[in-house]
């Protein structure tokens, strides 16, 4: 489901982030027999509706009116993109108060952001609000806000486009672990480990991280996790006025939709789910399927660099990528020292996966490969830091990596150190490069473990959705396409063959047809873009 942020890369998406070095590619589509056409239900809701306060324990929240304010004070109109500029002057924020816990909501109450973008069209033309979530957990929802109303203007005039911080990332009382000592400890494990002893040392990281996290958060420590933050966005439906809710999500936004359907599938609108995780799947499964994913996807960019000047590999990408597997192995024997810093395995294997994430940047990891292969570990150490959100002074400045951490350890998503040893192991011999990195992203010592439960989806209960899967996503395997169309048969399945994570923002014409098409129709039907 999810990536540790930065030991790896995170399961959210970062084609925002590249939106505007990405080339617009004419491409076809091919299409099955089309479905019927759903009612967005994005209306105001009706006396009796779900919406209404009596129809909670959490009534008294659904009851109140967020104070909306123009957004100031994290930079998003600094955009070199007009429309993400024009869009952000428009932002609004505000907090939302929801219960701390829900099985006794008149108990304690916390404050989570909510971000609103007004549709930009006539009143009369509104289809409702349409929430969204990036991934991650904890990834960028107010960027994303701005950046969906961006690339999809014709969306943009006909909804609100909202969004929140999950509770324990963002602006939502985000969790904090550790200093930044041991957050370079925490990305800097050993994935490839040779001995019980490098076992034991990897989980004494562990372990102090998840100390830290669970002496940091104090009581809302319990009450993290994707089934809160469902509860949550169902109390900003209720308080927009909704009876139903319309969303975009991707990566783990995928999985926050899913549990939301499942949970309450009477109030699911228009659901786009891009870069599926499947609900029903378990742990194991996940981290397996995602280390597969990401050898998958360097191996395109390997076919890709040998073809192209700079390149440091030689011969095919089965070649290159014995080369990058014993690369990374000598940084994981000896880390290659920057100044008073070194560059290992754990922090090469996070600047690659991360640059695997959208084909934009394979040009820049070509030369960070590139700088490094010829002896300089400086520009690799640097990509990290940014990446990371790792300062000068080693602090770390809205890193989201202990609200991920948290909120998988809720979701009974993460690994013991044991357990990833294990699978490290066992997927080396499918995916040798990053698949051992990858397997440990998803390790934790939890203070607070949910459990891995299954959450299938009951066709009958909800109405058409529309799925997006890319051909060789490294974070979200394409292979689960096929078991959340078997969940729901109805739905439509938009099948994006080409590379990166997530194609919603991806600006490829055949997605942006089938997508915008089923937001403002509700009609879509099974396509192939290429």
């Amino acid at each position: 489901m999810t990536r540790r942020p930065f030991r790896a890369a995170r399961l959210r998406s970062s084609a925002l982030a590249a939106a505007a070095a990405i080339a617009v590619v004419a491409t076809g589509c091919t299409s099955s027999a089309g479905r019927a056409a759903a009612p967005p239900g994005g209306g105001p809701a009706e006396a009796g509706s779900p919406s209404g306060a009596s129809s909670s324990p959490a009534g008294d929240f659904r009851a109140q009116k967020p104070a909306w304010r123009p957004c100031t004070g994290d930079g998003t109109a600094k955009s070199s993109d007009p429309a993400y500029r024009s869009a952000a002057r428009r932002l609004e924020c505000a907090n939302l108060r929801v219960p701390l816990d829900y099985a006794a909501p008149g108990g304690k109450s916390i404050q989570i952001a909510v971000y609103r973008l007004p549709a930009a069209g006539p009143a009369g033309q509104r289809l409702g609000s349409l929430a969204t979530n990036p991934g991650g957990p904890g990834s960028g929802v107010r960027s994303t806000v701005v950046g969906l109303a961006a690339a999809k203007p014709d969306v943009a005039k006909r909804y609100d486009i909202v969004g929140f911080d999950p509770r324990g990332t963002g602006a939502s009382r985000p969790v904090v672990c550790g200093d930044g000592a041991l957050m370079d400890r925490i990305q800097s494990l050993d994935p490839t480990t040779a001995d019980a002893a490098q076992v034991d040392a990897n989980a004494a990281v562990l372990k102090e991280f998840g100390q830290g996290c669970a002496a940091r958060t104090g009581d809302l420590l319990p009450h993290l996790g994707t089934a809160e933050a469902v509860e949550d966005m169902d109390v900003l439906r209720s308080v927009l006025g909704d009876d139903k809710v319309n969303f975009v999500g991707t990566s783990y936004g995928t999985y926050l939709g899913a549990r939301y359907a499942a949970a309450h599938p009477d109030r699911v609108g228009r659901f786009v789910l891009d870069g599926l995780v499947d609900p029903a799947s378990d742990r194991f499964t996940v981290a397996r399927e995602q280390a597969v994913g990401f050898d998958t996807a360097f191996r395109a960019f390997a076919a890709d660099c040998v073809q192209r000047r700079g390149c440091p590999f030689s011969g095919g990408a089965g070649a290159a990528a014995a080369s990058m597997r014993t690369m990374l192995g000598q940084l994981g024997d000896r880390p290659r020292p920057v100044g008073e810093r070194a560059l290992d395995e754990g922090m090469a294997s996070t600047v690659v996966s991360a640059y695997l994430y959208s084909p934009a940047s394979w040009s820049a990891l070509r030369d960070l490969l590139g700088a490094l292969y010829g002896g300089d570990a400086r520009p690799m150490l640097r990509a990290f830091d940014s990446y990371a959100r790792r300062a000068d002074d080693g602090t770390y400045q809205g890193a989201t990596l202990a609200g991920y951490y948290e909120i998988n350890c809720a979701d009974g998503r993460s690994l013991t150190a044991a357990e990833a040893d294990r699978l490290a192991h066992d997927v080396a011999a499918d995916a040798p490069v990053l698949g051992p990195s990858v397997v440990w992203s998803w390790a934790a010592d939890c203070a607070a473990p949910g459990p891995d439960r299954a959450y299938p989806l009951d066709a009958v209960k909800l109405p058409n959705l529309l799925l997006v899967s890319t051909t060789r996503d490294p974070a979200t395997p394409n292979v689960a396409a096929a078991r959340l169309k078997r969940q729901l048969p109805n739905a439509a399945l938009v099948t994006y063959n080409g590379d990166g994570h997530v194609a919603f923002y991806r600006h490829n014409p055949c997605v942006d047809r089938a997508t915008s098409s089923y937001l403002l129709t509700g009609a879509a039907t099974d396509t192939t873009c290429g």
